[in-house]
């Protein structure tokens, strides 16, 4: 274990989130992991107490001094909180010092231009900050995401940004988010509120937790921009209303690649379905029916169960294979029977809705939204589903779309892509 792994362990162990050697149980967890790495730890928390870099602004995990919590307010809000300037001028810098510093250096006109909207932003970053504490983030990673968002912001209209802070500045006036099953984030975060740019910008935005885990589309700005969503301490990606919240962009997985889950399309040709290339053959002898494979796995199920004589032992064979093989559990037995062989749409519906059920059940969250941000950004659409994962599931029957169903994509993608329906067409 490396020296910034045990100060990030020894972080999170902390009430805090963040080690201070005046808290007897900060030390005492420090202590813990110290003899489980077998080092000496009553000498090595000596020298921590008595060395003389740990009473000054600067000392990397550990809680603010009195000194640097005076020196905060002077620091450049670009750089770490934590950073003290060791070459700080012997007199305090003016407006005046600011002005002949811009009249004496040689700027062209998109730099003037790149240090007007840097000028103008540059006050956004405590209020982003104190909105993220708000929002329940750690003290780890929060000056990290402040800093994040003052930049994706930077080049906006200054009118616009000022707009948002002021947003951000008056709690009581903040937005709380509805929980409708499906709607626009554009209408619930009017422009008057949160400028329409300001909004593309923070909910496309993607970043790293403290562990290097992704943040995804929506999160951070979600949790900027509606009171009642926060950072969440146990499973899913917020919590709305202290409760977990899962968020999913445009074309997102439901946990693991679909592609390690194929169907053992063995147990399927007993009843006259094979796949063979890119086509799928279904029948016997002259009878042999060819569907290409792209696509149409559904419709291929739909025929296959139409053409055998054993529907009850095709129907079981495939459940088997839901359940086991592709991993479905205890979902299909909640959504098989709700399948109607005779129409290929319900067979893509419902073991797509198959996915999102083992999905929730395993995360265990209350809520869940998918928008339709991605890479090519979004027009603010969203669905919403709460409750236990029937209520997802049945709230969610119909307005949910999804990748199509293939024989090595039985965990399909969940999206607002034209390409993903319900139905297999």
């Amino acid at each position: 274990m490396t020296l910034d792994e045990l100060l990030l362990e020894w972080s999170y162990r902390t009430k805090k989130g963040y080690p201070c050697l005046d808290n007897p149980s900060d030390i005492a967890i420090l202590k813990t992991l110290l003899e489980r790495l077998n080092l000496p730890a009553e000498a090595i928390i000596d020298e921590l107490e008595e060395d003389e870099d740990l009473d000054v602004p600067g000392t990397a995990g550990m809680e603010d001094s009195p000194v640097e919590k005076d020196n905060e307010k002077d620091l450049d809000a670009s750089k770490d909180d934590d950073t003290e300037d060791s070459l700080a001028p012997e007199r305090a810098l003016t407006k005046k010092d600011l002005m002949n510093l811009i009249n004496q250096t040689d700027l062209d006109t998109k730099q003037i231009k790149k240090l007007y909207h840097r000028l103008s932003n540059f006050s956004s970053y405590r209020p982003i900050l104190k909105s993220l504490r708000a929002s329940n983030y750690k003290e780890i990673i929060v000056k990290k995401y402040s800093r994040e968002i003052q930049n994706i912001i930077e080049d906006l209209d200054p009118k616009e940004n000022t707009q948002f802070i002021k947003y951000l500045e008056n709690p009581e006036k903040q937005l709380n988010f509805p929980t409708k099953t499906q709607g626009n984030l554009f209408n619930i975060a009017p422009a008057d509120k949160i400028p329409d740019a300001v909004l593309k910008k923070i909910i496309a935005h993607t970043t790293q937790d403290e562990g290097k885990k992704g943040v995804g589309m929506g999160e951070l700005g979600m949790a900027l921009i509606f009171k009642n969503i926060t950072d969440s301490r146990g499973k899913g990606d917020l919590a709305l209303n202290g409760e977990e919240f899962e968020i999913k962009g445009n074309g997102a997985t439901l946990g693991e690649k679909p592609a390690a889950f194929p169907v053992d399309m063995t147990k399927l040709e007993s009843f006259g379905l094979r796949r063979v290339g890119t086509t799928y053959e279904i029948g016997e002898g002259e009878d042999i029916e060819i569907v290409p494979n792209k696509n149409k796995f559904a419709l291929a199920l739909s025929l296959a169960h139409k053409n055998t004589e054993d529907k009850k032992g095709f129907e079981s064979a495939l459940k088997d294979t839901l359940a086991n093989d592709v991993g479905h559990g205890e979902a299909v037995n909640a959504l098989f029977d709700k399948i109607n062989f005779d129409d290929p749409k319900t067979i893509q519906q419902e073991i797509a809705l198959m996915n999102l059920y083992r999905y929730v059940n395993k995360e265990q969250f209350k809520h869940f939204l998918a928008h339709d941000f991605g890479v090519s950004g979004g027009s603010g659409r969203y669905i919403y589903a709460g409750g236990s994962p029937e209520n997802i599931v049945d709230s969610l029957r119909g307005l949910a779309k999804f990748d199509k169903l293939s024989w090595n994509d039985c965990r399909p993608r969940i999206g607002f892509k034209t390409s993903y329906l319900e139905e297999d067409a």
